[in-house]
């Protein structure tokens, strides 16, 4: 079992956010950056992105993920972001291989009201999250019209993330110009990297 379980292959997951979709914004080209290394990386389709529901998208990474480990690297955009959070609130790992928070929050979006619901249903619990054994990077534009840097800031502080700002960088998406996101495939090689130097 012991030795099975060293040859596994890294799995990633890249959650997209609100009205998005596997195909939007920097989910391909990351996903095809990290390929070639042998992992296996999904971005899935979460449950109708227009409306979403805490409780189907959290039943899709449940029936996607399973149980998270050591080789599991999550990667979250926006609404993806908090769905994460909740998910290893709820899992509670011991180890996770590494999570990459791109424009975070957990708390209400004066612009997106209509995520309250959501967001209430999906809060995080810190004190579990700061249990897990995991890297985490923060990856925060300086001017999201979305969610506020303070929101970003508080999600990366609360799990003692590092962090790297972008200036002017928008909502991290395709129209503000990011069809490709260097700084997370920089940090997931890292993760990755690190990961696998564990295992030896």
């Amino acid at each position: 079992m012991t030795e099975k379980q060293t040859v596994l292959p890294a799995r990633i997951f890249i959650v997209h956010g609100f009205q998005s979709s596997p195909q939007d914004n920097w989910f391909d080209w990351l996903a095809a950056q990290i390929r070639p290394t042998g992992a296996e990386v999904t971005v899935p389709l979460m449950p109708q992105p227009d409306y979403p529901q805490a409780v189907q998208w959290q039943q899709t990474l449940d029936k996607l993920i399973g149980q998270p480990d050591e080789q599991t690297f999550l990667i979250g955009h926006s609404l993806g972001v908090i769905t994460l959070l909740q998910f290893l609130s709820r899992h509670k790992p011991a180890r996770l291989g590494g999570l990459i928070l791109v424009a975070g929050f957990a708390a209400h979006l004066p612009k997106l009201q209509i995520l309250d619901g959501y967001i209430d249903a999906s809060q995080p619990d810190f004190a579990v999250l700061q249990q897990i054994s995991m890297p985490v990077h923060s990856i925060i534009s300086t001017n999201d019209p979305y969610v506020p840097e303070a929101a970003s800031n508080d999600i990366a502080h609360a799990l003692h993330s590092s962090i790297q700002y972008i200036p002017d960088g928008g909502h991290l998406m395709a129209e503000d110009g990011f069809r490709k996101l260097e700084p997370a495939r920089d940090s997931l090689q890292q993760m990755l990297a690190q990961a696998a130097t564990l295992k030896k």
